[in-house]
């Protein structure tokens, strides 16, 4: 099965599809888990609602925006050459990342402002030596800013934008105006349509939660949560470990690119310092770099076998997550 996701071709990007299907059809039956974040922005009553008035087509949302998110973490690791050939394994692992616990399988503001994310990603590696094209970062901003509307902690993509623009590009002070009106833009507009309703203090109470504020990390302090802590750890103990191997016998391009990728797996962590409100689904922020990254991983297992136990593996493990409180009771 994993020869088909190393070929780069539409039809074989077009069978994630019915692969996230498989990874989330226990939610076709049993349904979403309850979730609701302080975090979670102006979307949140919206799609709580959505959740149990049309669960079928809120599963179905969840596994088509899934979907998507997999192809676009496919073509940017293909345009930007992250990887060290053309494969769709990112997809694929960030399918079996947001898809692993039953606390990740929930249609939020964090899954779907996720997306805007990874379209302001995609035009931040596009400014690469870009001196004449300033459209760029002001998206890259415009996108993270929307991201934000709808889970708060995505303003981490600002200082991402600020680093990632004296890696790839010679900043000027123009850049530093762009960047700022582009995040600022999306928040103004969704603020000016709630004060023409008399409701600017609900945008605000949403936006600009009281609890945002520094505190110490806080370990796991039951099973459920303990045992997806540890193997994300695990994944990003691999990342850290092979960074020499991810940037090696690639481009200076490429090796800018995975930079930048490394330096949100920080602010990703920093950001648990910052957001006291954030829940267990907060992970999933890791599924893209650590998608990104470890796709060099299974490219260098040069036996097929072995890399297709550790696959079955994986899927037998993320099934018995899925499956343990159906079994118990």
């Amino acid at each position: 099965m994993l020869q088909i996701f190393r070929v780069n071709h539409l039809v074989n990007s077009l069978l994630l599809f019915p692969y996230a299907l498989v990874l989330n059809h226990r939610l076709f039956f049993s349904g979403m888990d309850e979730y609701r974040s302080q975090a979670d922005g102006l979307t949140a009553a919206w799609l709580q609602d959505f959740n149990m008035q049309y669960p079928f087509w809120s599963v179905l949302f969840f596994v088509f925006i899934l979907f998507v998110q997999a192809l676009t973490i496919n073509r940017i690791s293909i345009v930007f050459r992250i990887g060290s050939e053309a494969n769709l394994y990112p997809g694929m692992l960030y399918l079996l990342i947001c898809s692993f616990f039953p606390a990740f399988q929930v249609l939020s503001g964090l899954l779907i402002g996720q997306m805007f994310f990874l379209i302001g990603l995609y035009h931040l590696f596009n400014t690469y030596k870009r001196h004449r094209d300033v459209g760029n970062l002001f998206n890259s901003a415009f996108w993270v800013g929307v991201a934000s509307l709808f889970y708060i902690p995505f303003l981490i993509g600002v200082p991402l934008i600020l680093f990632g623009g004296f890696i790839l590009k010679s900043m000027k002070t123009r850049d530093f105006l762009l960047i700022i009106n582009g995040i600022l833009v999306p928040v103004f507009l969704v603020g000016t349509f709630f004060y023409l309703r008399g409701d600017l203090g609900l945008f605000v109470d949403y936006y600009f939660p009281p609890e945002m504020g520094f505190q110490f990390i806080l370990l796991p302090d039951s099973i459920e949560t303990l045992i997806p802590t540890m193997l994300m750890f695990v994944a990003l103990i691999v990342a850290l470990v092979n960074y020499q191997t991810y940037i090696s016998k690639k481009g200076l391009r490429s090796k800018k690119n995975v930079e930048i990728i490394y330096i949100l797996l920080l602010l990703q962590g920093l950001s648990t310092l910052f957001f006291p409100q954030i829940e267990l689904q907060h992970m999933i922020l890791m599924a893209i770099p650590l998608s990104l990254l470890l796709q060099d991983t299974l490219l260098k297992i040069d036996n097929q076998l072995t890399a297709e136990i550790i696959h079955l593996f994986l899927l037998s493990t993320l099934f018995f997550f899925q499956y343990q409180n159906i079994i118990e009771m």
